[in-house]
């Protein structure tokens, strides 16, 4: 029996299970930092009892030791260490590299493109606006640097130098020994200080207007230039002098129609100066004067009355001058003198040309040169007299030099406006 009892109780033994082990404790482990700029360099730190430590930094580097630093490149990377307890895992590192790079100047106001990348991939932004595909579009409006931002991590600022807007008005001609009047503004006001050159008017010449700017920091100094032609005060019939060529570009300018161009001030010239003056509403003496002369610096732009068909004369008694019309714009402006003779009229309103005559005409009321016929015995026409005032007995009348370039600018059936 005994040995039975024996026997059992080794059974018994060999039945009862194994007693579990004991769970293993992680070290604790502290790392610092683990999110920042690349290079990033971190310092690891075991909390336990180990005859061993061995530390694999996730980007291929292992070092040894209860503590160890390591500096990471650019990326997301998972550590761990291994001690008598196993492998442990630790908290991911996360080193950040931002590049950005933009265009080296921008004009005020321009929309640039900035490009941008970041490792690890992580949201990216430059001033709040996200970079998609690796480019954001901001508008320069300023000189503060631009920086990218990820994770709190910034990039190396970018700075755009800014060319501002230099805006200069300036009078086209001047008189002798008057000052030229000369404004230039900068935008935006604080991109600089501006300066301006003294202008010369001490004899007639072209005189060159220069401005420059003084930029402030972060801004492009910039300039521009003016001709300004310095005019003699009074021109007339017979002056000679360059100051009639500028007068003459002038008014061609403003499409003032012109007998030609000379330097000598010419009885034709003097057509145009009429109907110059008045348009802008000064006394019609046919003389440049210094009236004139300031009118042509800030001229008024007559706008014609009616915009169809596309072609059409305009005939304006009260101002005494004809328009023609082409595709809605003044192309030329020609004196013309309308009825004067008491108890004449020029009749108003919508006519067509019915006939043309080439060359001389005779009428009861006298001859007529290159006339086109607008209504019943109305035309407009040359004739040797074309006062500043109205004096016909109801045609309208233009200089003899002017009416062949009108009659070809009127074919028969085009749209004759009087009011």
């Amino acid at each position: 029996m005994r040995r039975v009892a024996l026997a059992l109780s080794a059974l018994a033994l060999l039945a009862a299970p194994a007693a579990a082990p004991a769970a293993r404790a992680d070290c604790t482990v502290t790392a610092t930092p683990t999110r920042g700029a690349a290079p990033l360099q971190v310092t690891f730190t075991a909390t336990c009892a180990s005859s061993a430590y061995t530390w694999s930094f996730g980007d291929g580097s292992q070092a040894t030791g209860a503590s160890a630093q390591h500096a990471y490149g650019a990326g997301l990377w998972q550590p761990t260490l291994t001690t008598d307890g196993g492998v442990q895992q630790l908290p991911s590192v996360t080193a950040v590299s931002i590049s950005l790079t933009g265009p080296p100047q921008a004009r005020y106001a321009q929309t640039v493109t900035l490009r941008a990348t970041v490792t690890p991939q992580l949201p990216l932004a430059v001033r709040g606006h996200p970079v998609v595909a690796g480019r954001v579009r901001l508008r320069v409006l300023g000189t503060a640097p631009y920086v990218a931002i990820a994770d709190g991590v910034r990039s190396a600022p970018v700075r755009i130098v800014v060319v501002p807007k230099l805006v200069l008005h300036v009078t086209r001609t001047a008189i002798v020994g008057e000052r030229v009047r000369v404004r230039a503004s900068l935008h935006p006001a604080q991109a600089g200080t501006v300066h301006v050159t003294h202008v010369d008017t001490r004899t007639a010449h072209d005189a060159r207007v220069v401005v420059t700017t003084t930029p402030a920091p972060g801004w492009r100094a910039v300039s521009a230039t003016a001709t300004v032609a310095v005019v003699e005060p009074t021109l007339g019939v017979g002056t000679t002098n360059r100051s009639v060529l500028e007068l003459e570009q002038s008014l061609a300018a403003q499409h003032y129609l012109l007998p030609g161009r000379s330097s000598t001030f010419s009885y034709e010239l003097t057509d145009s100066v009429y109907a110059f003056q008045k348009v802008n509403g000064i006394a019609r003496t046919g003389v440049a004067d210094a009236a004139t002369w300031r009118a042509i610096g800030k001229p008024k732009i007559p706008r014609p009355r009616y915009t169809a068909p596309g072609v059409h004369i305009e005939v304006d008694k009260e101002s005494q001058v004809l328009f023609v019309v082409r595709d809605g714009q003044i192309a030329q402006i020609v004196p013309v003198s309308t009825a004067g003779v008491p108890g004449d009229f020029t009749p108003v309103g919508k006519f067509a040309v019915y006939r043309k005559v080439l060359g001389f005409d005779p009428s009861p009321l006298g001859t007529l040169f290159d006339p086109s016929y607008f209504t019943g015995g109305y035309a407009i026409h040359g004739n040797p007299s074309v006062p500043p005032y109205p004096a016909s007995h109801g045609c309208v009348r233009v200089p003899m030099w002017a009416a062949p370039i009108l009659y070809a600018e009127m074919p028969y059936g085009t749209i004759v406006y009087v009011y």
